[in-house]
C-alpha cells in the first residue's frame, strides 16, 4: 500500500518553526529508521509544503534513493508521453514504488497520512469539537467568541488528556445545561443526554479524574 509522510515535524525536527524556510534541524530521533522499516513493505512518499527539489538532497545525505515527481524518474527513455505513470507530464498521478522515496508538494492518493498537524475527519461535528473554539447546535455549527488558549486558561499543572469521544459527550450535556436545567427536551424532541452524561461521568472516572470531586 502507499503511505504518506509529513516532512516538518514527522522527520524533520523543526523545532523553530518556518524561520527563514532552511532546513536546520536533524531528523526527528527514530525517524530515518522508521522510514526504512516502511519503505521495506509500503510505497512511501514525503508530502511538503516545501519545494521537492530542497528536501530531495536533505534525505539523500541521509543514504535515501529518492526522487522528484516532477522529472517522473520512470518515463521510458525518450518516449515520455506514453508514461503511465505520469502520463506524459512529468507529474505522478500515484506513487506505488517500493524502496526509493518520492518528494512531492501534491496530494497524492494514500492508504494513510502521517502528519503531526492533522485531526482525523469522522464527522463534521466530531471536526469543531476536535478543533475547538466551536460549539455544535442541533441546527448547525456556530463559530465562538475568540477565546484565550488552553494554555493561558488552564495552568500546565491543572491539565488532563480527556478522550475526543468523552470530550464530545461532555460538549453534548453541556449545550442542554446552557439552555436551562428546566427543559426536559432539547432540539427535535430529543430528551435529556443523561445516558450520554452517565458515558462521560464513567469514563472520566476509570481515567481517575474525579477522585477530587469525591466527597468523604
Amino acid at each position: 500500500m502507499t503511505l504518506a509522510i509529513d516532512f516538518d515535524g514527522v522527520i524533520h525536527a523543526y523545532s523553530k518553526g518556518w524561520q527563514d524556510g532552511t532546513i536546520y534541524d536533524p531528523p526527528i530521533p527514530g525517524a530515518l529508521n522508521g522510514l526504512r522499516t516502511l519503505m521495506d513493505q509500503h510505497a512511501v512518499f514525503i508530502h511538503t509544503s516545501r519545494e521537492p527539489e530542497q528536501v530531495m538532497p536533505w534525505l539523500e545525505g541521509y543514504g535515501f534513493d529518492v526522487t522528484i515527481d516532477e522529472r517522473c524518474g520512470t518515463c521510458p527513455n525518450g518516449v515520455p508521453a506514453i508514461c503511465a505513470d505520469c502520463k506524459g507530464s512529468g507529474l505522478l498521478t500515484f506513487w506505488n514504488h517500493r524502496g526509493q522515496l518520492l518528494v512531492t508538494n501534491r496530494k497524492l492518493p494514500a492508504v494513510a497520512y502521517l502528519d503531526d498537524r492533522a485531526i482525523r475527519f469522522e464527522s463534521w461535528s466530531q471536526a469543531l469539537v476536535s478543533i475547538g473554539g466551536v460549539a455544535v447546535s442541533p441546527q448547525s455549527p456556530r463559530l465562538l467568541d475568540a477565546t484565550p488558549s488552553v494554555e493561558e486558561r488552564v495552568a500546565p499543572e491543572m491539565a488532563v488528556v480527556v478522550p475526543a469521544a468523552v470530550l464530545a459527550d461532555l460538549v453534548k450535556v453541556a449545550a442542554h445545561v446552557s439552555v436551562g436545567k428546566s427543559f426536559a427536551f432539547i432540539g427535535q424532541g430529543r430528551p435529556y443526554p443523561d445516558a450520554t452524561a452517565r458515558r462521560a461521568l464513567g469514563a472520566l472516572d476509570d481515567a481517575g479524574l474525579l477522585e477530587q470531586f469525591r466527597t468523604p
